[in-house]
C-alpha cells in the first residue's frame, strides 16, 4: 500500500514536471525571448534529464575549439538518439541541429528542438531537403552554430557508417568553419540503464573554410569521416 502511494506521488510529480517544461517551452516561443534565453533553458532541461533519467555522465575534450569559431558546422558520428541531449548539455553556445524528420512529431522534444532553431529534413523528399539545406545555410551565415550528423542515421552497435557528401554543402555554401566530432559509447546508454554510462565526446581541431574551399563535397566528406573514425577506433577509447 505504501509502495503504491509512493509510486503515485512520483508519477504525479513527474507529470507536473513535464507539464511545467512544456508550458515554459510554449512561453519561450514568443518573439521577445532571445536565442540565448531559449537555449539556456533547453540546456538545463537536458542536464537534468542526463543525470536524473538516463544516469549518464558526459566527458568532453577539445571544447576550446568552439571558442575559435565564428560561424561553423559540427559533424559528429551518430550512435544514439541521446547524442543530441549529450551535446546540448556540454556545448554552452547556442546551436541547432539538422535532424531526421522522424523526430519532428515527438511530444515535447520536437517543440524543444524548434525552440533552438533546429530543422527537420526528409531525405526522401528532394524538394523539402533543398528547402531545409537553404534554411540551414542562412542560419549558419548569421553566425548560429549548427550540428549535422552526416551518416544520416544512428548506428545502434557503435560502428560508424559512411558520411554523406551532401551534408557538407551547408558548410561549403555558408563558407563556414568545420569541427569534426567523435562521440562514443552513447549506444550503451539504454543497454546499461539503470547503471551509469560514461559518454565521451572529442571535438577535433577546426578546419577553416580557407583550408577546404577548393575541395569537392566528396573529398571533404572523406576527410572529416577519416578524422572522426580514427578517434573512434583509437585504443584510448576502449
Amino acid at each position: 500500500m505504501y509502495l503504491l502511494g509512493f509510486i503515485f506521488i512520483i508519477l504525479f510529480f513527474a507529470i507536473l514536471l513535464v507539464l511545467g517544461v512544456n508550458a515554459r517551452i510554449q512561453q519561450l516561443q514568443k518573439e521577445k525571448y532571445s536565442d540565448e534565453t531559449r537555449f539556456v533553458f533547453i540546456s538545463k532541461v537536458c542536464s537534468l534529464a542526463i543525470s536524473i533519467i538516463f544516469n549518464m555522465r558526459v566527458e568532453a575534450e577539445g571544447l576550446e575549439q568552439l571558442e575559435k569559431i565564428e560561424k561553423g558546422v559540427l559533424f559528429p558520428n551518430h550512435q544514439s538518439n541521446l547524442d543530441i541531449v549529450a551535446l546540448l548539455k556540454i556545448i554552452k553556445r547556442p546551436h541547432g541541429y539538422v535532424s531526421k524528420k522522424e523526430l519532428e512529431n515527438i511530444f515535447l522534444f520536437s517543440d524543444a528542438m524548434r525552440l533552438i532553431r533546429c530543422l527537420f529534413i526528409d531525405r526522401e523528399n528532394v524538394r523539402q531537403s533543398v528547402k531545409v539545406i537553404s534554411e540551414a545555410i542562412k542560419i549558419v551565415k548569421e553566425g548560429y552554430l549548427m550540428v549535422i550528423f552526416p551518416e544520416g542515421t544512428r548506428k545502434i552497435r557503435g560502428e560508424m557508417g559512411t558520411f554523406k557528401a551532401g551534408s557538407f554543402k551547408i558548410a561549403q555554401k555558408a563558407q563556414a568553419d568545420i569541427i569534426p566530432v567523435t562521440i562514443y559509447n552513447s549506444y550503451e546508454i539504454l543497454k546499461r540503464w539503470p547503471r551509469k554510462t560514461i559518454v565521451k565526446i572529442k571535438f577535433h581541431p577546426l578546419i577553416p573554410y580557407e583550408k577546404y574551399q577548393s575541395m569537392s563535397t566528396n573529398e571533404l566528406s572523406e576527410k572529416v569521416e577519416t578524422i572522426v573514425k580514427n578517434q573512434l577506433d583509437s585504443p584510448r577509447n576502449d
